[in-house]
This record gives C-alpha cells, structure tokens and sequence, in this order.
C-alpha cells in the first residue's frame, strides 16, 4: 500500500495480486483506488483519454466472485492496466490519437491484452499517443499533449514518446501496469523520461497483432509483415518495479518460446560491454556519466566495434522508403505530421529496399559478434525535455527528438530486446535511464542486469 490513507494506488503487481488472491483486499476495493486517482490526477496529465470504467468494475466484480469460489484467477489477479491507444481493446475506443478513428471501437482485444485480462488484471483505460505513434512527443489534434508528472525544477515536461501516456499513467500511479509498443525507442524513452522500467522484448516474442495501423481481417487486426511498422515495433511492459517486468513479460511471452527466469543467470560470466552514445549523435554528458557509472558497477568493458554507430541512419534509411499504406487506407482527418508523411510517399525501387534490408542482416551478424552477451548505453541524447520544444542544445548541437532518439533507433533496427531501468538523476533532479541490450530472446538476461544496477 502506498501512503497512510489505506489506497492501493501506488502498489506494485506482485503485492496487488497476492493481497487480491489470499482475501486481504477485494478487486473492487483497487480498481475503486485507481478510478479514483484517475479522477484526481488526469486532469492535470491528460495521460488517460478514455476511462474504461463500467467494463472495469464488471471485470472485478467477476474476478472477486471467481475468488470466492476458489477458482485459479492467474498471476495478475486485481492488478489495475492501461494500454496504449494503439492497441486494439475489446469494446474500448481505440484512435490511434488520430481524428480517422475517433469514433472507432475494436470488437477484438489484441492478443497481448487477451493475455492481461486472462492473467486477471482489470483494463482500466486507454492511454494516450502521438498520432499512430510517429513521434517521440506525446500531443495530437484529438486529445492534445500529456504532461510528465515529474517537474523536480518545476518546469512542465514531456513523458516522452510514443507510449508518454502510458509513462504519464504509470509514474502518477493511476495505473500499475502499462502496455506500450516500441518502434525507435516508445517504451524506452517515456521510461526514462519519468523514472520507470520497461522491456523491448525480441521481435516476435511478443504477439504483434492488434496494432495500428495494420491490416484488417474481419475483426481482427493483423501486423503487415511487408512493412518497417510490421517487422521491427514490438508490444512491451513499462512498470515501476523490475520483478513486475518480469513478472508481466512472462503473461505476454507467446507460448511457443521458452522463458527464462532472470534469477537463474549467473552474472560472473557474462560479457558485458558499453558505450557512450551509438557513435553519431551527441549526448548530454549527465547521461554519459550515469551511463558509465552503471558499466563500471558491471566491470564492463568499452565497446569497441563498428556496427552499432550504422544503426541509426539504417534506421532511417528504412523509414524514408515506407509507403505508409495501411495508414492513408485508413480515410482521411489525418494531423499535419501524418498528412506530411503521406504526401512524401513516392514509388520507390524495390532492389534499393531489398538491399537495405539485406544490409540490416549483416548489421545484426555483426553487432552480435561485437557486443558479448550485454551491451549497455544511453537511452537517449537528453532527459526529459520541456512541454512544446521540438529541439534541443546538445554539445553547441541542435538536435530534434528523432537525433536524440539514435541510440534507441539503433537497437529497435536489429531487433534485439532492451531493458530501460533508472540508474540516477540530473542536476535537476531529471531522471536517467540506461538501456540493457540482450542477446536475441534473453530477456532474462537484460532483466538481471538491469537488477544489478
């Protein structure tokens, strides 16, 4: 419990579920906590933008009927989550923050939140995104910006992008758990940004559909496979705790590959490596410092290899062929980002694409033979930045959030899971968060790392 005024909001996974499942405290009792913070507090954050509550109460409701009756509610039983508004939900609105699907109800849960519910959390909103998740700023025409609630200097800020609602939810305490999705670092960046944890698993690791944009099956929304979007963005936790990662990755995890529990890894022996940035673009040497504080505490040793610096503008090189088309298939009403980006689709030469994802696959071998079993970085170039500014000074560098999102944009291009946990503070009293890259499918690995720091 957090506080003296006997509220769950604030209360990790484990402790909600244990207490919910052995009769200390009813379902009811937290969601009741949590609705009521989010009346408390979105107001001033504008992280939720749509509150799920009757089919919430409903759902606690049933699960402490189940309780009573003794039957197994699974391992997040009462714990209260949001999801981010590019995730499809079961008789939830779900926009995309974008004017096109304002009014749109999904009548099928993606699969990662038919794992939540299964696993007895309780949705209780929808969080807010930029415009299908195209920026690392949290505003849209439809709902405007969410506001990070950390202000230690008193300056409004942002959470970050695109999963800053989510980061906004879960740092205010209105939600426990978050899903997010990452494509060039939208669950890394909000966590650092507002002190939080969160995992970029492996690509596949978790199930991919259900998000938009994506193509539609009947009911279902399916990935494309022939996109970026499709190939590279993941579904991933964001919490407070790293054993409420762990615990939540595992609900997720899709059945078919085995997970590993993080507290079996034997930390002496592995290859730890780190750098100060990936090799392009200038970081704040706060960051820098923080970062090599948690490397030594590790006895890592410097990175020394080439591929990691090529990742950033390989990511880029991807993006600047994309077509966009499951986005323009969606009709119209689009804001001005998106409406930009449609208009700069051109044809583009399939050869010229095949080679870049051609070249993507070397990159990976390469990196894999580069890194040992761990490499640690920078989340990103700055800390969380002033509500509204668009760039940003670093080094007598001016950088926009796209530049100071490289090193993000370096791993989500491999494809490789990251771990984001905070190792420290600013001056300012800003959080820093360091991103603990794995090997393909150890997440268990990152995971206790990222408990050793």
């Amino acid at each position: 419990m957090w506080g003296n005024d006997g509220s769950w909001v604030g209360s990790d996974a484990h402790a909600i579920a244990r207490a919910v499942t052995g009769g200390e405290v009813s379902a009811s009792q937290v969601l009741d906590d949590h609705l009521a913070h989010i009346k408390a507090r979105n107001p001033e954050l504008n992280a939720v933008v749509t509150v799920a509550e009757d089919q919430a109460i409903r759902a606690a409701d049933d699960l402490d009927t189940r309780i009573g009756r003794g039957e197994d509610v699974g391992p997040l039983a009462g714990v209260p989550f949001t999801v981010k508004d590019l995730i499809a939900t079961a008789g939830v609105r779900t926009t995309a923050g974008s004017r096109a699907l304002e009014h749109n109800v999904p009548r099928v849960d993606a699969p990662a939140v038919a794992a939540m519910r299964a696993a007895g959390a309780i949705l209780v909103g929808k969080t807010n995104t930029p415009e299908f998740g195209a920026s690392g700023l949290t505003h849209n025409d439809l709902f405007g910006y969410t506001v990070n609630p950390l202000r230690p200097d008193g300056v409004p800020r942002s959470p970050g992008g695109s999963s800053g609602g989510e980061a906004a939810a879960i740092a205010s305490g209105m939600s426990v758990v978050g899903l997010g999705t990452d494509f060039g670092g939208s669950v890394r960046w909000p966590a650092h940004c507002t002190g939080l944890r969160s995992v970029r698993p492996t690509v596949g690791r978790v199930d991919p559909d259900g998000q938009y944009p994506g193509v539609a099956s009947g009911d279902h929304l399916l990935t494309n496979p022939a996109t970026m979007h499709g190939t590279l963005q993941t579904i991933g936790p964001m919490v407070r705790t790293l054993d409420d990662a762990a615990l939540v990755l595992r609900v997720l995890s899709s059945r078919q590959y085995r997970w590993t529990d993080p507290g079996t890894v034997d930390l002496s022996r592995l290859d730890v490596t780190w750098a100060p940035g990936e090799g392009t673009v200038p970081v704040d040497e706060e960051i820098v410092a923080a970062v090599a504080g948690a490397a030594r505490q590790l006895g890592a040793r410097p990175y020394r290899g080439a591929a990691l610096a090529e990742g950033n503008d390989l990511f880029g090189s991807l993006r600047s062929v994309e077509t966009h088309t499951d986005i323009a298939e969606l009709g119209t009403g689009f804001g001005k980002d998106i409406a930009a980006m449609l208009a700069a689709g051109r044809d583009v030469d399939r050869r010229g694409v095949e080679r870049l994802w051609a070249r993507r696959s070397e990159l990976v071998h390469r990196l894999l033979g580069e890194m040992g079993d761990v490499l640690i970085l920078p989340v990103a170039s700055i800390p969380a930045p002033p509500l509204g500014q668009e760039l940003f000074d670093v080094g007598g560098q001016s950088l926009t959030w796209a530049q100071a999102l490289a090193s993000c944009r370096a791993v989500s291009v491999t494809g490789l899971p990251s771990v984001v946990v905070p190792v420290g503070n600013t001056r300012s009293g800003l959080p820093i968060g360091v991103q603990v890259v794995a090997r393909p499918w150890c997440e268990h690995v990152a995971l206790a790392v990222a408990a050793r720091l």
